[in-house]
């Protein structure tokens, strides 16, 4: 069975890095911005660094 807390933060991080996807002005995650993100959410370890 998968972990509820797993889909949330999966979920969560979907909705962050999709959320001005359809705007204008719109560009790609710089990786400070993605590696912050990752952060935020509680996503480190080795699989979320970029660098």
């Amino acid at each position: 069975m998968t972990d509820p807390a797993a889909f949330e933060t999966r979920w969560t991080l979907a909705r962050a890095w999709y959320a001005r996807k359809l705007e204008p002005d719109w560009r790609c995650h710089t990786l400070e911005e993605a590696e912050a993100l990752f952060a935020d959410l509680g996503l480190t370890g080795e699989f979320w660094r970029l660098r």
